[in-house]
């Protein structure tokens, strides 16, 4: 598991957006559906690998400057 939460954006805002639906709507069909898409795309981004050089670290100031 990677520790960049930022790459699981979208699928946090589908499965966010899915739940408010289902709290809302009656019947619930669309937020289920936005809820399986956010979950989806959560498992499709795990299970690729990360971008090169997508996760390296930020540049620091060099000692002293």
């Amino acid at each position: 598991m990677t520790a960049n939460w930022r790459r699981y954006r979208p699928a946090i805002w589908l499965s966010m957006l899915g739940i408010a639906l289902i709290l809302v709507l009656n019947p619930p069909y669309i937020g289920a559906a936005l809820l399986g898409a956010g979950i989806g795309i959560g498992l499709r981004i795990w299970r690729r690998p990360p971008a090169r050089g997508a996760e390296r670290p930020a540049r620091r100031r060099p000692p002293g400057g």
